[in-house]
């Protein structure tokens, strides 16, 4: 199979973009094997590991397909005839980056694109399309089921001039719950088109979305590194140049002071720190950035989450430019998304199932010919998981390096935690939630969690969180708490308690004011209602009888500033 582009039959424009502007000398197996099928109206369905070029593998049939139609067929600026559906705004902007090399400034290839993503108002993007068109559009699956629900041009163009369909990650596009989103989307696509299914992982859910609109698919697999004890049911690929290794610390209290120390060691690097709730990432971020900065003041620290809807696009970008830094994330990072040099994957918490595990390590030797390296961060009740994963084939061997947690700064961070705690009550209640989340992912979704969770010693866990006090919840109700004593006092249970009932009090006071006022009813609507007057005399009647009601509103005014009436007794008269 050859790797040059000048093997490939397609146009022209495309070969000199390639060469030109993104400077690749050759194609990627995946790209070798796919874009040739594509070009020949082959439905095909591509598993292929992180970093080899699936971008490519459907950006550039993509773009000959939709050339050879505006050579045969005059294109109008909406006609739009090709959708590539992306999981998340990250990917979508990342592949919207791509398809633009080709197409912003170059005469040789007259296509519009167009990007479609949640954080703005649908509406500005319906006024876009309407006025610019656009014939490749990239989109999230939200974002372009409201575009087919409110605008009737967008609708009507794809289902008369739709060419390819694809879905990028197409099996976390379903993992995420868009299956309902998905079925809308596929019902205004015209049956005549060509469908491709991009994902780094291929498993059983494959058949599942093959069947959301593949007709007589071809598959595509391309392996680096699998398991040789793989089962039917998963498939799973490491980059090569990927090195995995884990550390096994004594207690959750060892964990951020670890990932501080390991840090500074090198602070001209790039690293991702996973936690598995958005909550962990918020509390989190407030030690790193003070621990870390310290230190080198230049050094960036970001967070994101998927919950940071309006500033998610800002912080990914300026990770991104960034020579060196740390993200501190969840899983949202952890599916294709492209950031140049990574050096670094740490897991401060352990990944759900082994999947999320190879889709986080894969942000580090994304690139195709980069090192990099992941390392777990695992408590002595998780290497359950480590011999899970050794298990599956993945090679992943123990930290070899001198490192030990320095006390002096563990103890430095608790006690600045403790601090900001008893200081801000926002920040308090941060933390508990923090560990609520935690503790419900971690017994409840972990793909191990019927073993370790029950090894997990509670006290420890809220020891290394610097909590106040642990939270009383469901899950902790009839659980032994650990060997661990958790460290409190008198004074942070007072403090605790004290915020607790600030709380409560915020909470009834906005109730009070949230409750909708009373309508206030006529007394006398009883004596209108039975009234068989008519005409002028009924007005005549009801005058009066405002009359008389207004007379007795004004002398309850009268008792209530001579102190006559309580003030109770006139909210009641008046309906309050």
């Amino acid at each position: 199979m050859s790797l040059s582009w000048k093997s490939l039959n397609v146009n022209k424009a495309i070969v000199s973009v390639i060469k030109k502007s993104l400077k690749f000398k050759r194609m990627t197996a995946v790209q070798s094997a796919v874009i040739p099928l594509f070009v020949a109206n082959k439905d095909c369905a591509v598993g292929a590991v992180t970093g080899s070029g699936k971008t490519l593998a459907f950006v550039i049939p993509i773009i000959d397909i939709l050339l050879r139609k505006t050579t045969s067929d005059q294109m109008s600026d909406t006609d739009v005839g090709a959708i590539i559906l992306s999981p998340t705004r990250e990917l979508a902007q990342q592949t919207y980056q791509v398809l633009n090399h080709f197409i912003v400034d170059n005469p040789s290839i007259p296509l519009k694109g167009m990007l479609l993503i949640g954080g703005t108002n649908v509406g500005q993007d319906v006024e876009r399309f309407t006025t610019n068109g656009a014939h490749i559009v990239v989109s999230t699956p939200g974002r372009l089921c409201d575009m087919f629900s409110k605008c009737d041009l967008f609708a009507s163009r794809v289902r008369k001039c739709l060419e390819v369909f694809v879905l990028d990650e197409a099996d976390l596009i379903l993992s995420l719950g868009f299956d309902t989103a998905l079925n809308t989307i596929l019902s205004y696509l015209p049956k005549q088109r060509r469908t491709g299914l991009f994902s780094a992982t291929q498993t059983k859910k494959l058949d599942q979305l093959i069947r959301a609109g593949l007709r007589n698919p071809v598959k595509v697999e391309i392996k680096e590194k699998t398991t040789e004890q793989s089962t039917a049911e998963e498939c799973l690929q490491m980059p090569q140049t990927l090195q995995n290794s884990y550390v096994c610390l004594k207690s959750c209290e060892e964990k951020l002071a670890f990932v501080i120390q390991f840090v500074r060691r090198d602070l001209n690097a790039k690293y991702l720190v996973f936690t598995s709730t958005c909550a962990q990432v918020n509390y989190f971020s407030k030690p790193i950035s003070k621990f870390i900065q310290k230190k080198a003041k230049s050094f960036v620290v970001l967070k994101i989450h998927r919950k940071l809807k309006k500033s998610r696009q800002k912080i990914f970008d300026e990770f991104r430019e960034s020579k060196s830094g740390l993200l501190l994330c969840t899983d949202v990072m952890s599916r294709g998304v492209d950031i140049p040099q990574v050096d670094w994957v740490l897991h401060l918490d352990l990944p759900n199932t082994i999947e999320d595990y190879v889709h986080r390590c894969g942000r580090s030797a994304h690139q195709m010919g980069v090192n990099g390296n992941s390392l777990v961060i695992a408590l002595p009740n998780e290497t359950q998981f480590i011999d899970l994963l050794q298990s599956k084939g993945l090679e992943v061997n123990p930290f070899d390096d001198s490192l030990t947690v320095d006390s002096t700064l563990k103890q430095n961070i608790i006690d600045f935690v403790k601090r900001e705690s008893r200081r801000d009550q926002n920040y308090y209640e941060l933390g508990m939630q923090s560990f609520v989340s935690f503790i419900r992912t971690y017994s409840s979704k972990h793909c191990m969690s019927s073993i370790l969770y029950k090894k997990l010693d509670i006290n420890d866990l809220a020891n290394g969180y610097a909590l106040l006090k642990v939270p009383v919840m469901p899950e902790l109700k009839h659980r032994p708490r650990g060997k661990t004593v958790f460290n409190t006092c008198a004074e942070d249970i007072r403090i605790a308690k004290n915020f607790k009932k600030q709380s409560f009090l915020a909470k009834e006071s906005s109730e009070k004011v949230d409750k909708r006022p009373v309508k206030v009813v006529s007394k006398n609507a009883s004596r209108i209602k039975k009234c068989k007057l008519k005409g002028k005399r009924k007005k005549e009647f009801i005058d009066e009888l405002d009359l008389q009601e207004l007379a007795e509103d004004s002398r309850i005014v009268k008792k209530l500033k001579k102190g006559i009436i309580s003030s109770q007794q006139f909210d009641q008269h008046f309906g309050l």
